[in-house]
């Protein structure tokens, strides 16, 4: 039998400004769905998923009216905190944490797992060999280390 992978959530957003139309609102709608308090609003004013209690129901990424919450197996830490489908200035001034299409983590990744679509880093899991390199080479710290190892 095959060994059943844990998920958690995570948010596609790390803040900044609320002129982000894809940012995190803020509205809490996450937190009132979450049974087991995993995910609450934090000093930013977005979402903040506490890995230590999050069981991956998924209730949380439901309820998200900006889609911004996702879920990822515990292995793929390596993720883009940013849902920002803008072109680079125009995203520039929407956020001071938007992802800018540059395609540094694109042109760096050794495993071709990232893809810019829409104007946002993309990784692929079944590529991804979570080294980290992206997260490095990101100018603007939108791909994070969900563990804090390589990134804060």
């Amino acid at each position: 039998m095959a060994k059943k992978t844990k998920k958690t959530a995570y948010v596609r957003c790390r803040g900044g400004s609320i002129s982000c139309a894809y940012g995190c609102l803020g509205c809490g709608l996450c937190v009132s769905a979450c049974r087991l308090d995993a995910i609450s609003i934090g000093d930013a004013g977005i979402a903040e998923v506490n890995r230590d209690k999050c069981v991956g129901c998924g209730l949380c990424a439901r309820a998200c009216p900006q889609n911004i919450i996702g879920m990822i197996e515990d292995g793929y830490n390596i993720q883009p905190a940013c849902s920002n489908k803008d072109m680079g200035k125009t995203a520039r001034e929407a956020c001071v944490n938007s992802c800018v299409a540059c395609r540094l983590c694109e042109r760096n990744c050794p495993a071709d797992a990232v893809r810019v679509i829409d104007n946002k880093a993309v990784i692929d899991p079944e590529k991804c060999i979570c080294c980290g390199m992206c997260a490095v080479k990101c100018p603007r710290g939108v791909i994070r280390d969900m563990n804090g190892i390589m990134t804060d």
